[in-house]
């Protein structure tokens, strides 16, 4: 069966049978074969064992409620994913940072006993190989003013044809791209000027990297869950999900099935997108939702190299954003580590599904090679390790995480609320949190999910 349970393995008694006979030819012959698929049944199914999720598990868990969770993957986490083999220390190839004293993360790493530390180094503009003062272009400052002007919600690429035009604009136009691309993994051409208004102008915020690793918020949420009414499916892959009211069935791979009154789906915008997974009977006004979210790529490099040949040129670098094919780095600071991270996001990063690791580290250290002025050939010989984590070509995620089109808004609210009072959807792309695209906004909706459904069972009970 491919189980992996938590406390709650003793409901049998929920527990059906559906035996179907297959016929093989063996030798020639054919064979009849019995197999017995259990219909797992519960309170509520979760499908997706990443932030959202396990936050979602936990609270209804706690609340009294036998919750199982299916988890595609071999583990839990989702684009929470640190490595801790294969480099001298541990790295990050999803989530990395905390943006900001964000409420929920920092009450869950107080309880997890958890350690982190202020993300530090100067934030550096590399533009035509030339080192700059300023990591923004010297009319960003004007663009920022008549972007605190804004009323009305265009495009981004709209806002900035109407508002900055002409030639001298060229690389201010450039930049907003670049910044949109790496900060927001946005298509500009699709994303709500309204949204960046408030999220730019706190881009000066501290950030916090967790000490260990972000995993270890996963794996203390994973913790807690087992030791409350809750089991674990990993390995199982979910296709269908078939509902009514009060009543959910919900097939994965390997002809498993699951039943419950409730379900919570917190897979990412991307799989939904897809469609990898079938809802019958389909969905409408969400089914529309759904595709009006904004749900962007990203690829992430993490190359180790021998030494910190940067600090040459200068020790306190935090990020460098450039004009490169791979356009924004950053180091550890202020630990030490010899690794450098490459981001390359949004449109660019789709333009690349295809394209092989090799090819895009040859891609890397060029871009590498332009902002250091060291030949590529020194740099191949400088890096010792190396990992290239294409988020749009991993099949349970199908891309990196969310930002905001004209559309978000409706689709959020469409989203939040159930299908037929037994579909619930979660996920950071699903937040009305103001920290969207972000672990915090995951967690709090996750918490947000179970808070509605416990209020739903309640109210049930009531009547």
């Amino acid at each position: 069966m491919g189980r992996n349970i938590g406390s709650g393995s003793s409901h049998w008694i929920d527990h059906f049978f559906n035996k179907q006979t297959f016929r093989k030819k063996v030798n020639g012959a054919f064979t009849s074969k019995v197999v017995t698929n259990f219909i797992m049944k519960y309170d509520v199914i979760i499908i997706g064992a990443g932030a959202a999720g396990l936050s979602a598990m936990r609270d209804l868990a706690e609340a009294g409620y036998h919750v199982c969770m299916l988890e595609a993957a071999e583990i839990a986490g989702g684009r929470i994913s640190t490595i801790k083999k294969g480099f001298q220390s541990h790295v990050e190839a999803g989530a990395e940072f905390i943006h900001g004293k964000l409420p929920v993360t920092f009450k869950l790493l107080k309880e997890a006993g958890l350690s982190y530390e202020v993300v530090e180094g100067k934030m550096i503009g590399v533009q035509n190989g030339n080192w700059q003062t300023e990591e923004h272009d010297g009319h960003w400052n004007e663009f920022m003013k008549q972007l605190g002007k804004s009323k009305s919600d265009i495009t981004i690429l709209q806002f900035l044809e109407e508002n900055f035009p002409t030639p001298e604009y060229i690389h201010l136009r450039q930049a907003v791209q670049r910044f949109s691309e790496g900060f927001d993994l946005a298509d500009i051409s699709k994303a709500s000027i309204l949204s960046i208004k408030d999220e730019w102008k706190d881009i000066e915020k501290k950030q916090y990297r967790i000490k260990g690793g972000y995993i270890q918020l996963i794996d203390h949420l994973v913790n807690c869950c087992r030791q409350l009414n809750t089991e674990f499916y990993f390995n199982t892959c979910v296709n269908k999900i078939e509902y009514e009211n009060g009543n959910v069935t919900v097939h994965a791979s390997d002809n498993k099935k699951f039943q419950a009154k409730r379900s919570i789906v917190t897979v990412s915008a991307g799989i939904l997108q897809s469609g990898a997974i079938q809802f019958k009977p389909q969905l409408t006004a969400h089914a529309v939702a759904i595709q009006g979210l904004g749900f962007g790529t990203v690829i992430k490099f993490l190359l180790e190299f021998k030494t910190c040949f940067w600090n040459e040129f200068d020790d306190e670098i935090g990020f460098l954003l450039t004009d490169e094919e791979i356009p924004t780095w950053w180091t550890q600071l202020p630990a030490e580590s010899n690794l450098l991270t490459g981001w390359l996001g949004g449109p660019n990063a789709t333009k690349k599904i295809f394209e092989p690791d090799a090819s895009l580290l040859q891609t890397a250290l060029l871009s590498l090679s332009s902002i250091f002025k060291i030949p590529p050939a020194m740099l191949q010989e400088e890096l010792m390790n190396y990992k290239i984590i294409n988020w749009l070509n991993q099949p349970f995620i199908k891309g990196g995480y969310s930002y905001n089109t004209l559309h978000s808004k409706q689709a959020i609210n469409i989203l939040s609320s159930p299908v037929d009072d037994t579909i619930y959807f979660a996920g950071e792309a699903i937040s009305k949190s103001e920290s969207q695209g972000t672990v915090e906004s995951a967690l709090q909706s996750g918490h947000d999910a179970a808070k509605m459904l416990i209020k739903y069972y309640e109210m049930e009970k009531q009547r």
